[in-house]
């Protein structure tokens, strides 16, 4: 019944709408430190990973890598799905540490 686009948004649980804000945050920077740092540390990967004296030191050869994306995002789907579930579980355990240390006066 959540999925009906007539379903009031004020009836659906509050922790429900905390969790799907958590998952969807968690998810959408995941995509987004993906992308942007992927080329990079493929890159970087590479130069480790080399024999001898890497290609990579001459300019020129950095950019044909950069030019050629097909490699640069290789694993880009496991490291977002690793990084939102993680995302996710942390923020997760850090709203319920903020929750039940939290001093109420009032009482």
């Amino acid at each position: 019944h959540y999925a009906d686009p007539n379903y009031p948004l004020e009836a659906i649980p509050v922790i429900a709408r905390q969790g799907f804000v958590q998952v969807a945050s968690a998810f959408s920077a995941a995509l987004a430190a993906s992308i942007l740092t992927q080329p990079l540390d493929t890159i970087k990967t590479r130069m480790q990973v080399a024999k001898g004296k890497p290609v990579f030191f001459s300019p020129v050869a950095v950019a044909k890598e950069l030019a050629s994306t097909s490699g640069l995002f290789k694993g880009l789907l496991p490291r977002i799905g690793h990084m939102g579930v993680w995302g996710s579980v942390l923020s997760a355990a850090y709203e319920y540490l903020k929750f039940v240390s939290r001093k109420d006066y009032n009482t």
